[in-house]
């Protein structure tokens, strides 16, 4: 949706074609609507909207970036022994000196020296229109040398594109204030990506959001990025008056105080760098090679590690003492035994953040905050002990231990939150029929009061308890997501009490949908049953197209996979190495692939130490366009692999897992940029990086060396999305060194996903249109319409849903009629009425209204 303005006489047609040219080839065309705008532009404005929207655009695909790779002929030019060229590489390094003849070719006055590395290149051995840095080292060097020459300048491929639809906006506040009343209803916590839309919202209008901020905002998280960006835009005087309508608990205050000092607010331990240098003797192998070689013996290197450490702190902003007598006049405010509870859930934080708050000084202002930080810090002023204080989840573990389910009941009675969350394992303590019956009905009594995030999981979560799960995953809090899998040894719970459970469940979130506005007529698409409803949101990786860990969608025959990553190292070098780094002190991360069979048996692999993988028969399944162990700003580097899957059946090969490996220098968090993706070409020729064939663009996070985005399973044509990391090693990772962890992560999470122990948001959108809607259009292989009929509840209507019972089985796609519809769709390909509701995950020519979290709210 673009927003704009005219004011300017007719523009020349071909002006206009010119930058429609430009937007489609980064996969974009505009309506007629826009496109009649446009001609309606000043000169100025013309060009202003082309230089905005081309940089949006492109920076939304990685577009905006130079894709060199180490072979600038890829997929052309790729030597085929990868070992033949170590060696060869090995020799230069130790034995190739300036004004002599070349080791292998014998030639004179075909070498040359690149700068800095310094190493002795020939021309006639090494392709100079090939190769794009130092074919020894694999740095980027200066390109004045000689040694490089000009390749052919590459064209866009030939490629069946889907555009994506540019359309025209008509009210930008108003349109923003949307959004952003959107945001703030969600019921769990942000992903990055809508995170960065809030705060740029509230940084736009911040005087206007004032008025908007809803009666409540169901996420603390939320309320505190709102607030704190608020009083970085204006004056405490305008904030704290909203601010005290909102900050009801001791951690509201502590979040507040984290989003002012510069976080997100989730409370989440920070991550500093303890930057530690030794002298490493040179290794025996190198030792040995060059002893072999008549060579000196490598020098001792200093090398420097850098060690991520968690810590409960972060850097304090600094408060005024009017915003620290109001913050502590808030804590004063709340219930004595409340506070101390709530700021024990953060000790750590709270010792911190006490240090600048400093609550003695209005110890007699504020007793209830000095008697607080007393129990807190452990200790009161005078360094007596402070007082024994029992926490609720204390009183919780001590009945679960004792299997006392009544006062487990009446803990719950206070906070439904917690039952929903631990309803399994209450039901699990139960020891007779009765007492799990007592359970239910006490669970079934709270469920107004619970989240809708939290009923929808459960909804799906029960019915796979009547048995044993195959593997069991769960999900520490993180920046990152980093699964955690292990046997289930739970008991299973009875087929009676679930059933009892599920259909209390799904009458209340019926009946909370059917408070939403209604529509005459719903589509969904039967795609999206293989497509996760979001959770864990905070840990998604920030993405051009937002899918839902866990999801599968499938790979169009006949395509090449185009892996790709792309990296850049901070301006002023890395921590610890001056102003300008050395340009040894450098970050290399690695694009591979690494090949399974049927049983999750390692096969081959395509990466930096085998650039080919090839097949018994001699079929190339997949080729790496290089290495390249620098990524300087401010171009930085980029790395691909071309993936001909369907060779690879032929060879045994079943799964091909995308992986992502830190090798040395920094951190993916700590990179300028950092992000990898894939693409879907037609054409392997022609420009390296196309963004109008990029189907997923997705960002690098987190201080973990190994990262695993997605499988592709070959035989079923299906990316699996899986989006999580692995710790790996400090440096040094490959796909050998973490072929262990891969085939043990993978199949486990795959299977859990397929158990159907997560949420789909083809089921989700079916509750949805049976609580909201009179006409449901199911659009799969054959598209089935359903009526509700006369006298029909919301639960009738979803069980026929359910049932695939359609009123009418067609062939003809969906044709929608006057009224705004509700959609659901894999693929936006269809025309929808002007004011409809809509979610779409390739959006193509629909403009999406909505969200997949917009449907838990």
């Amino acid at each position: 949706m673009v927003f704009v303005t005219s004011a300017g006489r007719a523009q020349s047609q071909a002006r206009i074609d010119g930058i429609l040219l430009e937007l489609a080839n980064v996969g974009y065309v505009v309506s007629s609507r826009l496109s009649e705008r446009l001609t309606r532009f000043s000169w100025e404005e013309l060009t202003a909207f082309r230089t905005w929207s081309l940089a949006a655009l492109s920076g939304q695909w990685g577009a905006d970036r130079k894709h060199t790779p180490l072979f600038r002929k890829f997929p052309d030019g790729i030597p085929e022994d990868t070992s033949r060229l170590w060696w060869s590489k090995v020799l230069v390094h130790f034995l190739q000196a300036e004004d002599q003849p070349c080791l292998f070719c014998r030639r004179k006055g075909s070498t040359h020296v690149l700068d800095p590395c310094r190493h002795v290149v020939c021309a006639h051995c090494f392709d100079g229109a090939n190769y794009s840095a130092c074919p020894v080292c694999e740095h980027h060097v200066n390109r004045s040398s000689p040694f490089f020459l000009a390749s052919p300048v590459r064209e866009l491929p030939s490629e069946h594109i889907a555009f994506k639809l540019l359309d025209l906006g008509q009210d930008e506040p108003a349109e923003a204030r949307a959004l952003f009343l959107s945001l703030c209803a969600r019921t769990q916590a942000l992903s990055p990506v809508d995170r960065d839309a809030l705060v740029t919202i509230v940084n736009e209008y911040a005087t206007e959001v004032l008025d908007w901020v809803p009666p409540a905002i169901p996420v603390r998280e939320n309320v505190a990025l709102v607030l704190g960006t608020l009083f970085q835009r204006l004056s405490g005087a305008e904030v704290l008056p909203l601010a005290k309508r909102f900050i009801t608990t001791a951690t509201d205050v502590l979040r507040f105080i984290a989003v002012l000092s510069g976080t997100d607010g989730s409370l989440l331990r920070e991550t500093v760098w303890r930057v530690t240098s030794h002298t490493a003797p040179p290794s025996r192998f190198w030792s040995r090679v060059a002893s072999v070689l008549g060579a000196s013996p490598p020098a001792p290197t200093q090398t420097t590690t850098r060690i991520p450490i968690r810590v409960a702190r972060f850097r304090m902003a600094k408060l005024p003492r009017s915003l620290r007598r109001a913050l502590l006049v808030l804590l004063q405010g709340m219930d004595p035994d409340c506070l101390v509870e709530d700021m024990l859930r953060h000790r750590s934080y709270w010792v911190w953040v006490g240090q600048f708050l400093h609550p003695q000084e209005y110890a007699k202002a504020c007793p209830n905050v000095a008697r607080a930080f007393q129990i807190v810090r452990q200790k009161a002023p005078d360094g007596t002990p402070a007082p024994h204080f029992e926490t609720f989840n204390a009183r919780l573990e001590r009945a679960a231990i004792d299997k006392n389910i009544r006062s487990l009941l009446r803990l719950f009675a206070e906070r439904p939150g917690e039952f929903a969350r631990h309803l399994d394992h209450a039901l699990r303590l139960a020891e007779d029929d009765a007492t799990r019956e007592l359970v239910v009905e006490a669970f079934v009594r709270g469920l107004p009061a619970m989240a809708t995030p939290v009923l929808v999981t459960l909804l799906f979560h029960l019915p796979t308890r009547t048995q044993k799960a195959a593997v069991r995953v769960y999900w520490p809090k993180g920046r990152v997501a980093k699964g955690v899998s292990s046997a289930d040894e739970r008991a299973v719970l009875s087929a009676v009490n679930i059933a009892s459970a599920v259909r209390a469940l799904e009458n209340e979130l019926l009946q909370r949908f059917g408070s939403k506005p209604k529509y005459t007529h719903c589509v969904v698409d039967e795609q999206l049953k293989t497509v996760m409803v979001p959770f864990n949101e905070r840990t998604a990786s920030k993405a051009a197209v937002t899918l839902p860990r866990g999801s599968r969608i499938p790979v169009p025959e006949g395509k090449i996979v185009r892996l790709f990553l792309h990296w850049c190292q901070p301006q002023r070098g890395v921590e610890g190495a001056g102003d300008e780094a050395n340009w040894r002190d450098t970050t290399d991360l690695d694009l591979s692939v690494g090949f399974y069979d049927d049983r999750w048996q390692f096969v081959d692999v395509c990466s930096y130490y085998q650039l080919k993988a090839v097949g018994k028969a001699g079929s190339l399944i997949a080729e790496s366009a290089g290495d390249l162990q620098d990524a300087p700003w401010p171009d930085g580097a980029s790395e691909f692999v071309d993936l001909h899957y369907e060779q690879g059946l032929n060879e045994g090969i079943r799964y091909a897992v995308m992986v992502v490996n830190a090798y040395t220098g920094l951190s993916f968090s700590q990179l300028e940029r950092a992000f990898a993706g894939i693409m879907l070409r037609d054409d392997a020729s022609g420009q390296h990086f196309d963004p109008r064939t990029v189907q997923l663009k997705f960002a690098l996070d987190g201080e973990n060396g190994v990262y695993l985005p997605l499988v592709l399973d070959i035989r079923q044509r299906q990316l699996h999305w899986i989006d999580v990391h692995a710790k790996g090693q400090f440096e040094m990772n490959n796909v050998e060194t973490s072929k262990t962890a891969i085939a043990k992560i993978c199949p486990e999470f795959m299977m859990y996903f397929e158990s159907g122990v997560r949420a789909n948001l083809f089921s989700l959108g079916l509750l949805h249109a049976a609580a909201r809607c009179e006409r449901v259009t199911l659009r799969g292989p054959t598209t089935r319409q359903f009526v509700r009929k006369s006298g029909e509840s919301p639960v009738e209507f979803h069980a026929r849903l359910l049932g695939q019972v359609a009123d009418e089985e067609r062939f003809a796609d969906f044709t929608a009629d006057a009224s705004p519809a509700l959609a659901l769709l894999y693929k936006g390909d269809i025309e929808l009425p002007k004011g409809s509701a809509v979610y779409v995950l390739f959006r193509e020519q629909v403009t999406p209204t909505l969200s997949a979290s917009d449907f838990l709210t």
